[in-house]
């Protein structure tokens, strides 16, 4: 399918286009489904039917970009694999084209267990400073994993982006410890925001 959206279109109209997709794709109700989290929830944000999904993930880096407009001091973006990769991928290969290029790194739920054991891949330098993706947020407990790692090498996260926030109370914590932007939220995803 060709792209729907005009490449030289502004945020409203890509952000627009993000939430159909979103609907179309990824977003379904009426399930009983375990999430990463632990927890039980009776709908589902299935964020790899967008982060890997061409028009889907083109979408999500121009947009992440466009927030992080605000942050021009950050220099790398990344995240806990597997979520964060295509994201992260994505911003980065695109940031060359803006003219603005950022460092991709990838969090590893283990360190590695052979060559140096790393648990980041990518470099990260201490003190710069880093944006941590996801796809979807329930707790915060995948972007916290993330930061923790990136804190253990003395990069500095700035800012928490993903692709939908699922407004589960649970995260109130996190997003009051971090500045969490999403794309989206389950209440406009359900057409009530």
């Amino acid at each position: 399918m060709p792209c729907v959206v005009n490449p030289t279109a502004d945020s409203a109209a890509r952000r627009a286009r993000l939430l159909a997709l979103v609907r179309e794709r990824a977003y379904r109700d009426g399930l009983d489904v375990q999430l990463a989290s632990g927890k039980r929830s009776d709908f589902y944000i299935d964020g790899k039917r967008i982060t890997l999904h061409a028009e889907g993930l083109n979408l999500m880096a121009h947009l992440i970009l466009d927030e992080l407009r605000a942050f021009p001091d950050v220099t790398a973006i990344g995240g806990l694999t597997m979520g964060a990769d295509p994201i992260a991928s994505a911003a980065c290969a695109l940031s060359w084209e803006r003219g603005n290029p950022l460092g991709a790194f990838l969090v590893r739920k283990e360190p590695k267990g052979h060559g140096l054991g790393a648990r980041i891949e990518g470099e990260l330098a201490p003190g710069q400073r880093v944006a941590i993706v996801e796809d979807t947020i329930t707790t915060g407990g995948s972007a916290r994993k993330a930061i923790d790692a990136v804190r253990e090498v003395g990069a500095v996260p700035v800012v928490v982006l993903a692709l939908a926030d699922r407004e589960d109370p649970d995260a109130a914590a996190f997003r009051a410890e971090f500045d969490v932007r999403p794309l989206l939220s389950l209440s406009e995803i359900r057409g009530r925001g």
